[in-house]
């Protein structure tokens, strides 16, 4: 088996590419014409476990049990082998496999954070700070570098045995190739990687105790990998001469999936977590620790952040407060209170807190507390903090790279037109709705398309199946006051956060 460098010359007369989302949810695919079209999809979900507190794990075999039927089941919908197979990923997912890429360790994902001491030993040191800058990465527990300190450490007999640290769309690549193989955007996000000389960076390595011949090889997010295992290509009915594209990481993808490619567009999304991000021509310095910076391509990089608690934190107060309710039901009720939730806040830090604060140790608080405040009040005031939370990355990315001009918004949260205009009317700032399945999927398949030079994807625009919420200011007095308080809340809280979060010891 084996796979080619470079552009792969096609045929014009295969219709789509398959734009296949590994979330960390579930598993997405979409099949997309050369003008963004979308003719099927299907999305197949997966756990995530939390055997112990801060764990945050997956079945990497269900995973990948997943991704395999959600391509099987697309593909037969369509009625025949797409021109190519486009990947994007969530970010720093992180295992351990043998040399025959079978995983020694649960998948990691990206709200994992027993790695939190490795991190805070790290972050603020010159060491550190030399590592953000030649990574974009923020030293933080999501990191696979900080997950590797933590293996070593913890688990000695797997690391020794380890032949390669990886996430899940590089499993799915071996299996599909038999070779380690990783993108440039993923290796971007894992704190390890050199976003400048686009190779593995050598202090990172070393902090982490490992060379790069247990890391996979880094490729372009563009490379078409062709040669692809027959047995695989049968478990998801494609040719096995199929092209396969290493693609990028979600965030990125859904920056191009939204169409945000120009200076002052943003793009907000809101899924199990959320983030904000802005496109820039070279790597975004933020001498305050703010913001990532990741390559999609070595011409167009992705800055922003993102923080840990979106509509994670919603399905979490439902479950534990509203068992009966669902979660149109929750949205309903929530924006029956007052807009500032009649002075009530919320600090969502359900799992500590990446963008901006980069603190695992967060946690999450209702401040403001009276009697008159019920139900409603607490749901609505959670979903203004996850606004505020995006808020203040906003204030950050603005100050880093340029003014917002206009935002794009997906993810699950968009059904719900009430929540869009909330953000509308605290960015102050147009939200721009698109009626895509899935951004980040579509992203994929785009630079599927422009990989293989039938399209410039950074010329792709979907805005005329927009819909533009305008931001009204009617309520911005009271998000603005609310918003001051909020701001100030974290660092108030942060010394008791601290001691809440060291374990008791108790005596013997």
């Amino acid at each position: 088996m084996f796979f080619t460098f470079g552009f792969y010359s096609m045929t014009t007369n295969i219709p789509y590419i398959l734009g296949v989302d590994i979330g960390t949810g579930s598993a997405k695919a979409v099949a997309v014409h050369p003008n963004g079209q979308i003719s099927a999809s299907h999305r197949q979900a997966y756990p995530t476990m939390h055997p112990q507190p801060g764990f945050s794990e997956q079945d990497p075999q269900a995973v990948l049990a997943a991704i395999i039927s959600t391509i099987q089941h697309t593909v037969a919908q369509m009625g025949s082998s797409p021109a190519a197979i486009s990947l994007s990923c969530a970010m720093h997912s992180f295992m351990a496999v043998d040399e025959n890429g079978q995983p020694l360790t649960p998948l990691m994902t990206w709200a994992d954070n027993r790695s939190e001491k490795y991190a805070a030993s790290l972050k603020n040191t010159d060491a550190g700070k030399r590592i953000y800058a030649a990574t974009g990465t923020p030293i933080h527990p999501m990191s696979p570098l900080c997950k590797i300190q933590w293996i070593r450490e913890n688990l000695p007999e797997v690391f020794q045995k380890a032949a390669c640290f990886m996430g899940i769309k590089e499993l799915f690549l071996h299996r599909c190739f038999h070779e380690f193989i990783t993108d440039h955007s993923i290796a971007s996000a894992t704190g390890l990687f050199d976003i400048r000389t686009l190779d593995w960076h050598p202090e990172a390595l070393q902090v982490a105790g490992i060379t790069d011949e247990r890391l996979p090889i880094p490729v372009e997010t563009t490379r078409l990998l062709i040669g692809m295992d027959q047995a695989m290509a049968g478990a998801l009915g494609v040719s096995p001469d199929t092209l396969i594209m290493a693609g990028s990481s979600d965030g990125c993808l859904a920056q191009l999936g939204s169409g945000a490619v120009q200076a002052g567009h943003a793009a907000l999304t809101i899924g199990t977590s959320s983030a904000i991000r802005m496109m820039t021509a070279k790597p975004a310095a933020d001498e305050k620790g703010r913001l990532f910076s990741y390559v999609l391509t070595p011409e167009h990089y992705v800055c922003g952040g993102a923080t840990n608690n979106g509509g994670g934190a919603l399905q979490w107060f439902s479950k534990t407060f509203l068992p009966w309710s669902d979660y149109n039901d929750f949205l309903k009720v929530a924006f029956t209170a007052p807009p500032g939730s009649d002075g009530l806040l919320c600090l969502p830090y359900l799992l500590g807190e990446r963008a901006p604060v980069w603190d695992s140790r967060a946690r999450g608080a209702f401040v403001g507390i009276q009697q008159q405040h019920g139900a409603a009040h607490f749901q609505r005031a959670l979903i203004e903090g996850i606004c505020f939370g995006l808020y203040s990355v906003g204030e950050a990315l603005e100050s880093v790279v340029s003014p917002i001009r206009e935002i794009t918004v997906s993810g699950g949260f968009t059904a719900s037109p009430l929540w869009i205009q909330l953000l509308a009317d605290i960015f102050q700032k147009p939200m721009i709705l698109h009626q895509d399945e899935d951004a980040s999927a579509l992203g994929a398949a785009l630079l599927g398309w422009h990989a293989l030079e039938k399209i410039d994807a950074w010329q792709f625009d979907p805005a005329a199946a927009a819909r533009v919420f305008e931001p009204g200011a009617e309520h911005l007095a009271v998000y603005q006051r609310n918003y001051k308080a909020y701001s100030l809340l974290y660092q108030q809280l942060k010394e008791a956060m601290e001691i809440l979060g060291t374990p008791v010891k108790h005596p013997l």
